[in-house]
C-alpha cells in the first residue's frame, strides 16, 4: 500500500480500536466522526495514487495541471470515482467497476459502503440525524479499506 495511504489508514484503524473500547453510549458520536474520516480517507486515497501516477508517468507541466484538477475531486460515491477515473484512462473505471462487484461478499457491498459513507458524512456535515453507530461504520470502513486496495491496484 502507498505509504502515504498506509499513514492514513493506520491513524483510523487505531482510532477504531480505542473507540471500540470505550463506552456504548458515547460511541455513537464518535462514530460520526469515523465517518467524516472514512468518507476523507476514500477522496485522499484518489488523490494521492493519481497524483503520484501524474508524477511518475508525466512531465511536470502535466503533473500541475493534474495536482489542482485532483485537488477539487470530492463526493466520493463509487460513480464519482469511476467518472474521475474515466477522465484518466477508460480502462481504470471499467476495471474499478469490474473489481468492486467481483470483490464484494454480498452484491454491492463495497459500492454501498462507499455510497453510504458519503451519504452519512453529508447529514452528519449538515447537522442531520444518520443513526449511523460504531458496528456499521466499522463495517462500512472495512469495504472502503478494500476499495481503495482495489482502486491502488486499477491506477497503475
Amino acid at each position: 500500500m502507498n505509504p502515504k495511504i498506509l499513514s492514513h489508514k493506520t491513524r483510523i484503524d487505531n482510532l477504531f480500536k480505542r473507540v471500540g473500547t470505550i463506552d456504548p453510549a458515547d460511541q455513537g458520536e464518535w462514530s460520526k466522526y469515523l465517518c467524516v474520516l472514512t468518507a476523507g480517507f476514500i477522496e485522499e486515497s484518489l488523490r494521492v495514487l493519481l497524483l503520484e501516477y501524474a508524477k511518475t508517468k508525466s512531465s511536470p507541466v502535466i503533473q500541475r495541471y493534474v495536482e489542482k484538477k485532483v485537488g477539487y475531486i470530492t463526493n466520493c460515491k463509487t460513480e464519482r470515482i469511476v467518472e474521475v477515473l474515466n477522465e484518466f484512462d477508460v480502462k481504470w473505471a471499467t476495471k474499478f467497476e469490474k473489481e468492486i462487484k467481483d470483490n464484494s461478499p454480498i452484491d454491492k457491498e463495497i459500492r454501498d459502503s462507499l455510497d453510504s459513507i458519503i451519504a452519512n458524512r453529508h447529514q452528519i456535515a449538515h447537522g442531520k440525524h444518520t443513526g449511523i453507530g460504531y458496528v456499521i461504520v466499522k463495517n462500512y470502513y472495512g469495504y472502503c479499506v478494500k476499495a481503495v486496495e482495489i482502486l491502488e491496484n486499477t491506477v497503475n
